[in-house]
Order: structure tokens, then C-alpha cells, then sequence
């Protein structure tokens, strides 16, 4: 089963100046925007890597690593994730227990089976589609990973991440995200504490980004470009609108069905260059966030992950971004729009009324509470999609991440 097929059966079980602002996902909101002193005090603790709550993070990431071959839900795992974000939250006494409680599926990881040549390393790249399950197609997983542990072991973290961020970046939708989501949880927990277990991680989640790796078709922009995210959403083709349904199987597949729809290939480059990331990432995620509000809120479906992802999918990049040269940066942020573009071509149906606000004299949850709820409800998308739009909501308030958060944590 594919990564987008086991996401709608996990959600049938019972139940993340830049470089603090990402590290911290709730540390700015301590600051005068309802974080409990408590929370607050956690998320410092975990953003400067001090106090022995961060030795929980290593300690659920050693459980997982030997449980290996085997994982709980495979390569789909939210497990080392949850537990990154728990920590973000300054909750890292949740993180052992959770990863304890995890029940999902228990799936064989890929063994090793070639030496990846990092000269032909383009050769070994993304899943083989005709295989019988997620973990089968994903073959080279393994072998990413011991190559990516061998280049984390012979040189700094940092300029391996740098390297690898630049060739996957085209590719930065694959699995639905989850590839460059998981490496932007490891990424951070490595910016606090660098560990054995936090490399390890890491290696493991570039290789689940190589091995799932799968572009979007690209080409020149038709017309003149959009000023804006949320400008350029409204251009792009609409596979209900052209179908009267939304595209069969999981996300995956849904993504590449967005793909192939006439007119998506100009989705790329249909936004003019932006050229502060930081601004640029805060604009799209807040569009997002409006998106899942508007289309990911109608029941409950696979597209409500969908737009879950996009969400946190443009928010893993903001949180590689402090470890990235600048120009790398730069030249991923187009395909984190991409991504958002496919799962909005996929999964949006234009007759969904948009997202206008809170109804006034409601009270909005602060941060804090929000973030207790997340923890609360114990699903692994209530918690990293609220620490993500704590996150995005210190680093730049707006409305839709905290009413985005408070759905959230009733829905998933």
C-alpha cells in the first residue's frame, strides 16, 4: 500500500531571526501571544538543546532504530516525527510514551540491496510504480539510507543536507511530502543537539525523499505571472472541475493525476520570482492554511490530508532553510508551491465557499491551549500539523493558522 493509501487507514486508529523561530516552533508565541509560562520555559529548553528533556528525543529515536527492519506503519511512519514536534511543543516527556503507544501497522522495511554509486546517484532515484506494496517500490530505501549515513559520518551535517536539499529539491513532493518532511524534523533536532540518533535520523529521512522522489511537470508560465499565491491558485486546473470527482487511490497518485491535467505544467513558474524565501514561505503557508480551511474541513477524506500536507510540506523547507546556502533555499521554494499547486489541483472544489474568518465574538484558543489539545488528542497529523501552524503563526500572525489548529485538533 502506497504512503497516501496508509494515511486514510491511520486515520481509522485510535490515536513541528529563522533559526529559532524554526527550531522552536512555539517559542516566538511565548513572547505576548498566549503561551503559558510553562510551555513556554519547555520550548525554550528544547530550542537551545539544554535540560534533560531533549535526551527523550534520542532515546525514542534509539527505539525505533531498533526495532528495525520492522516499523510501524513502514516507510509511512509518523513516529520519529511525532516525536521531534512533541519536543517543539516543549513536551519531550510525551515523546517515549507516544512512540510506546504507536499501533499502526507493524511492515518490513527494505533491506539493502546495491551500493548506490554517488557518481550515477540520479540512476537510483524515486519508487518503482509497478510494485505490490509502498515498501516494495520504495526497494532503495536501504541503500539511500547507508549511503546517506556514510556522507553524514565523513563530513559536517549541515553541507551534506545542503547538497542533497539542492538535487531533491524538484523532487520535493514525492511520498506527499512526507520525504522532506521528515528530514526537516531530523534537521532541526540535529540544530539542537547534534547526536548520533539525530544523524541516523537524518540519513533516514533523505532517504525516504530520494527513494520516494517524484517530480510534477514543469514548464514556461502561460500568460503573465500571478503576484501572488493565492492569485496564481486561482489560474490552475481543477481535476474535479474537468472529472466531477476527485482522483482515485491515495495522494500519490493523486498528485500525479493532477499532473497529467492540461495547463498544470505552467503551474511552477506561474508565480513571479520571490526573492526573500522567509516572506515568501509565510505567504504560502498561510494560503495553505486557508486551503485546508476552505476544502480539507468538508467531512473527512483524503483530502483533508492532502491539504494537511500542504501545509506542512512548504513548512518542512522553512525549516531546512537556516541549514541551506541561501541559493538553495531560493531554488527549492518553487517546487514547495508546486506541491501546494498539485494537492490544490487535485483535491479543490471551487463551489467550496472560502475560509472568511472567525465568526466574530468567538474566542480563539491561545497557543498554549492549542498545543495541549494537539497533545491531547494523540493523532500523529493533530500533532505536527498544529506545531507546524504554531510555528508559521509566531513567525508571522495570521487568523487562518490558529483556526486551522483548532480544527484540526477536533477533526484528525
Amino acid at each position: 500500500m502506497s504512503h497516501g493509501g496508509r494515511e486514510r487507514a491511520g486515520r481509522e486508529m485510535p490515536r513541528r531571526d529563522w533559526m529559532r523561530a524554526c527550531v522552536g516552533a512555539g517559542a516566538a508565541a511565548a513572547t505576548g501571544r498566549g503561551l503559558d509560562a510553562a510551555a513556554a520555559q519547555g520550548v525554550a529548553s528544547a530550542s537551545s538543546g539544554e535540560g534533560r528533556g531533549e535526551d527523550a528525543l534520542d532515546e525514542a529515536l534509539l527505539l525505533l532504530r531498533r526495532a528495525e527492519p520492522e516499523s510501524r506503519q513502514g516507510l509511512s511512519t509518523h513516529a520519529p516525527m511525532v516525536a521531534e514536534a512533541l519536543c517543539a511543543l516543549g513536551r519531550c516527556e510525551e515523546a517515549v510514551p507516544w512512540v510506546a503507544r504507536y499501533r499502526a501497522p507493524l511492515l518490513d522495511l527494505p533491506r539493502p540491496t546495491e551500493r548506490i554509486d554517488p557518481r550515477e546517484w540520479r540512476r537510483a532515484l524515486g519508487p518503482d510504480l509497478g510494485a505490490s506494496s509502498w515498501e516494495r517500490s520504495l526497494a532503495r530505501w536501504a541503500d539511500w539510507r547507508e549511503l546517506f549515513a556514510e556522507e553524514l559520518e565523513a563530513a559536517p551535517w549541515p553541507g551534506v543536507l545542503d547538497r542533497w536539499a539542492g538535487r531533491l529539491a524538484p523532487g520535493l513532493c514525492g511520498a506527499a511530502t512526507h520525504g522532506v518532511i521528515r528530514t526537516a524534523h531530523a534537521a532541526r533536532a540535529l540544530a539542537r543537539r547534534d547526536t548520533k540518533e539525530r544523524r541516523a535520523e537524518l540519513a533516514r529521512g533523505l532517504a525516504y525523499w530520494a527513494s520516494a522522489y517524484q517530480e510534477l511537470p514543469a514548464g514556461p508560465p502561460a500568460g503573465p505571472r500571478a503576484g501572488s499565491y493565492e492569485e496564481a491558485l486561482d489560474g490552475l486546473p481543477s481535476y474535479w472541475a474537468t472529472n466531477g470527482t476527485v482522483p482515485s487511490g491515495n495522494i500519490v497518485s493523486g498528485l500525479r493525476q493532477a499532473g497529467e491535467l492540461p495547463g498544470f505544467a505552467a503551474a511552477l513558474e506561474r508565480v513571479a520570482p520571490r526573492p526573500d524565501v522567509a516572506a515568501a514561505l509565510s505567504d504560502l503557508t498561510a494560503a495553505a492554511a486557508r486551503l485546508y480551511l476552505r476544502h480539507g474541513t468538508q467531512g473527512r477524506s483524503v483530502a483533508t490530508i492532502a491539504f494537511v500536507h500542504g501545509v506542512t510540506g512548504p513548512c518542512a523547507l522553512r525549516r531546512l532553510a537556516p541549514h541551506l546556502r541561501p541559493e538553495t533555499a531560493a531554488a527549492a521554494l518553487p517546487y514547495a508551491w508546486q506541491a501546494v499547486a498539485g494537492i490544490f489541483a487535485a483535491y479543490a472544489r471551487r463551489e467550496n465557499p472560502p475560509w472568511r474568518g472567525a465568526v466574530k465574538g468567538d474566542g480563539v484558543p491561545s497557543a498554549a491551549e492549542l498545543g495541549a489539545r494537539a497533545v491531547a488528542n494523540g493523532d500523529e497529523h493533530a500533532i505536527k500539523f498544529t506545531e507546524a501552524l504554531l510555528g508559521e503563526n509566531a513567525l508571522r500572525p495570521d487568523p487562518a493558522y490558529l483556526a486551522a489548529a483548532e480544527d484540526a485538533v477536533k477533526r484528525l
